[in-house]
C-alpha cells in the first residue's frame, strides 16, 4: 500500500513536470550525452548500471532497479560555436548569379550560456511494479550572429541577412511503466511527450531557393510537438556483470507552419530514432566500469539528414524530401568509472567519443547549426548529506573540433571551417525514500 504522503509527493513532482524547459546541447550530434549529473560524471555511461530515477531517460528498465528516488538538478552550459570562411569566388555560378556566400571573416556566436534543469521521479507501486516520470531537454541548437561586415556598416551576418542564427529546444516528459522479475532483471516501457521551439533569422537570402519563401526566415518562434515511446531491459548477465538495452523509434513531430519553406517536407522536423547497449563490470562492491554504445538515426529524418545537393537539381528548401543540414548517423561511445572512496563519497571520471556527424561538404548551412564535437571527458562526485540524501556534481569538457570544408560551386566555392568547444557544470540532490 503507497501512502499519501507518497501520493501527495508524486503529484508535486507531476506538476513539476509542467514547467517549461530549454536545452541548448549540442554534443552528441544534438543529443545530450546523459540525463543525469550521476550519469554525466561517467560520460553519459548508465544503461547498464541505474542510480538514480533519471535513468528512465537512457534505460526505462531501471526505475525497477533503483526503487523509490527523487531527483533535481540543473546543469550551467556554455558552447562556444563559431566559423571562418574565406573569399568567394564565381567560377561555380549560374548566368542569374551566385546564391548566398558566407560573409568572409572570422566570427563567434554569441549568446553562450544556457541552463538546463532536470527532475526524475520513480516510485515502487507493488510487488515488482514501478512508475516513474521525468522532465528533461533533450539537446537544441542554438546560435546567434550579429557582427558586422565592416566597421560602420550595418550588421552582416553570415549571410549578409542582418542577425543571424537559430534556436531549437526541445523538452520531454516522460511517463514510465517497469516491472522487476527474477531479482536483477527487469523492462520498461516508456511514453514520451516531446514539445520542440524553433526560430530562425537571417536566411532570407535564400529565398530564391524556398518552396515558401515567406516561411523561410524572421518568422519569431514556432511550435511543434508529439507522443512518442522508449522500451528497454535491464539484465544480470553473471554476478557483477549487467546488460541494459533501450530504443526509441523516430518520433513523428507536427509541424514548423511557421518554417515550412526552411526544412524538407513542409516544415517537420522529427526526433530521430536512438538505441542503446550498455555493459556494467562491478569487480567490487567500491567499483564500476560502465561501457555504453549508442547510435542516433539523423539521417533518416529528412530536415536534419538530407544533403544540400537536391537544391541543384531542382529540389528546394521546404519541399518533399527537399534539402536538409546533411547529418549522418553517428555511433556514440561512452565509457565510465567509479569509485567509492568512502561509505558518503563516490568519485566518477568519463570519456566519450562519436564520430562526426557533419561531413565537409555540408559546412556552409551549419554555420547555424555546428554540432561538430566529438570528444567530451567527464568528472564527478556523490557525498551523501543525510540518511536516504545526497548531492551530486558534474563537470564536462567538450574538447575543441573543427571541420573543413566548401560552399556549394553555386554559392561561390569559399572555403570555410566551423568550430566549436565547450563546458557544462550540473549538480543534483537525491532522495532515496
Amino acid at each position: 500500500m503507497i501512502s499519501k504522503k507518497k501520493w501527495a509527493l508524486a503529484s508535486a513532482v507531476a506538476a513539476a513536470l509542467a514547467m517549461p524547459v530549454s536545452a541548448f546541447a549540442t554534443t552528441a550530434g544534438y543529443f545530450q550525452l546523459g540525463y543525469s549529473t550521476i550519469a554525466d560524471g561517467m560520460a553519459g555511461a548508465s544503461a547498464a548500471l541505474p542510480q538514480d530515477a533519471m535513468i528512465m531517460a537512457t534505460n526505462p528498465a531501471g526505475i525497477a532497479i533503483v526503487g523509490n528516488h527523487l531527483d533535481i538538478g540543473v546543469a550551467g552550459f556554455w558552447p562556444f560555436r563559431g566559423y571562418s570562411s574565406g573569399t568567394a569566388g564565381t567560377a561555380g555560378c549560374s548566368a542569374a548569379g551566385c546564391g548566398p556566400m558566407p560573409n568572409p571573416g572570422s566570427y563567434g556566436s554569441s549568446t553562450n550560456f544556457f541552463l538546463i534543469p532536470h527532475i526524475g521521479y520513480s516510485q515502487k507501486l507493488s510487488h515488482d511494479n514501478y512508475f516513474g516520470l521525468a522532465m528533461y531537454g533533450n539537446g537544441g541548437m542554438n546560435t546567434n550572429y550579429h557582427t558586422p561586415v565592416a566597421k560602420g556598416t550595418v550588421p552582416g551576418g553570415p549571410f549578409f541577412g542582418g542577425q543571424t542564427g537559430v534556436n531549437l529546444t526541445q523538452m520531454f516528459l516522460q511517463a514510465t511503466y517497469a516491472r522487476r522479475f527474477l531479482r536483477h532483471d527487469a523492462i520498461g516501457l516508456s511514453v514520451i511527450y516531446a514539445y520542440q521551439r524553433f526560430s530562425a533569422d537571417g536566411l532570407g537570402g535564400f529565398a530564391g531557393y524556398s518552396a515558401s519563401p515567406s516561411n523561410l526566415s524572421n518568422k519569431g518562434t514556432a511550435t511543434s510537438d508529439g507522443v512518442g515511446v522508449k522500451v528497454g531491459g535491464q539484465f544480470q548477465l553473471f554476478p557483477g556483470l549487467s546488460l541494459g538495452v533501450a530504443y526509441s523509434p523516430r518520433m513523428t513531430m507536427s509541424k514548423f507552419s511557421k518554417y515550412s519553406g526552411l526544412f524538407a517536407d513542409q516544415g517537420r522536423m522529427d526526433i530521430p530514432a536512438n538505441g542503446v547497449v550498455g555493459l556494467a563490470f562491478q569487480p567490487t562492491n567500491r567499483q564500476a566500469f560502465d561501457f555504453d554504445f549508442q547510435r542516433i538515426f539523423y539521417a533518416d529524418v529528412p530536415a536534419i539528414g538530407d544533403s544540400v545537393s537536391p537544391l541543384f537539381s531542382g529540389k528546394l528548401f521546404g519541399s518533399t524530401n527537399g534539402p536538409g543540414f546533411g547529418w549522418q548517423d553517428i555511433d556514440v561511445y561512452k565509457l565510465g568509472y567509479q569509485y567509492r572512496v568512502t561509505h558518503d563519497t563516490t568519485w566518477r571520471v568519463g570519456f566519450a567519443y562519436n564520430n562526426q556527424p557533419i561531413p565537409p561538404s555540408q559546412v556552409l548551412l551549419n554555420i547555424i547549426a555546428p554540432g561538430v564535437i566529438q570528444r567530451h571527458v567527464t568528472l564527478g562526485v556523490t557525498t551523501r548529506v543525510a540518511p536516504g540524501q545526497d548531492v551530486s556534481v558534474a563537470a564536462m569538457y567538450g574538447l575543441p573540433q573543427a571541420i573543413y570544408g566548401n560552399a556549394p560551386a553555386a554559392f561561390g566555392g569559399a572555403p570555410i571551417k566551423i568550430s566549436m568547444h565547450e563546458y557544462q557544470i550540473e549538480a543534483n540532490w537525491g532522495w532515496k525514500f
